[in-house]
């Protein structure tokens, strides 16, 4: 197809050969000289000049209504591979005749009965009917119980739950599994209610390194408390911020494992029950909408 530029070029020469043309006649007229070969020399520039236009335009025009033509088409779109956001939340209200929610997997680690997760009453519970008791005590040095997520995986986490404290020794704690890549390897926060102590652990093959620590003092005078656990990045460097009722307390900064499951965990001869856990996947670095096109 020809181009826009082919046609204004045909126009500028057809414009310059006649002016040329004109000038030439006009000189000789004006000197006397005007004969029949002028005349004739102005006639066929002009007749030269008009077929060439004549012949560009005819063969634009043939192009657009050629049958072969290639239609028009639209830019490639960027592609995005964007997966949809988490967002789930059990308050622990539906399957009450379950042996364990749906979805999760009770573990022991150490030595120690594996523990039995039960739906209980309690209308003093966040969501106002059931909560998730784990009732085995694990006294022994090294044994924890578990409830694992087996269905999700994500990297960066906004992990939130209520915790109901039956106080036993100093030992019993309870809290949150984030990143976990099988029973050996994950991260753990966990809250020891009679020390007033939240603890973050990395369990690397099997064996937990305490990374960092800090006293916590409730806020709230009722039994029922809130642990959050953010893990997000900030210039390629990995960290999560530890939250207890609604107030910020300790950030852990640590890139040891990437994306991976969650999960609850009890710890000592304490007794404690959960509710409203709440997963959200962390997305805020992800485009939402398609770039512009420029």
């Amino acid at each position: 197809m020809i181009q826009p530029k082919t046609y204004w070029q045909a126009f500028i020469h057809l414009g310059t050969f006649m002016h040329n043309t004109v000038y030439l006649k006009r000189s000789r007229i004006l000197s006397g000289q005007h004969s029949l070969k002028a005349s004739l020399f102005l006639s066929r520039g002009l007749i030269l000049g008009f077929t060439t236009v004549a012949f560009v335009l005819c063969t634009g025009i043939s192009d657009l209504f050629a049958e072969d033509a290639e239609p028009l088409k639209e830019l490639p779109r960027a592609v995005l591979r964007h997966t949809p956001p988490i967002f789930q939340e059990w308050t622990f209200e539906k399957n009450l005749d379950a042996a364990l929610p749906p979805g999760f997997s009770s573990h022991t680690l150490g030595h120690g009965h594996l523990g039995k997760w039960t739906l209980i009453t309690d209308h003093d519970a966040p969501s106002r009917t059931h909560a998730l008791l784990q009732s085995t005590s694990c006294p022994a040095s090294g044994c924890y119980q578990l409830l694992i997520n087996d269905t999700i995986h994500v990297e960066y986490l906004d992990l939130t739950v209520g915790i109901l404290s039956k106080l036993g020794t100093p030992t019993s704690a309870a809290g949150l599994v984030l990143n976990l890549q099988d029973l050996d390897n994950f991260y753990a926060v966990l809250i020891y209610p009679a020390s007033n102590m939240v603890r973050a652990y990395r369990f690397f093959e099997g064996k937990p390194t305490l990374i960092e620590e800090h006293e916590v003092i409730p806020k709230k005078r009722t039994p029922w408390h809130f642990l959050r656990v953010q893990r997000n990045t900030i210039v390629s460097k990995d960290f999560f911020e530890i939250s207890f009722d609604n107030q910020f307390f300790l950030s852990v900064y640590d890139s040891t494992f990437r994306t991976g499951r969650f999960g609850l965990m009890t710890a000592g001869d304490g007794k404690f029950a959960f509710d409203n856990l709440r997963a959200v996947e962390l997305v805020t670095s992800e485009p939402l909408s398609r770039p512009p096109a420029y």
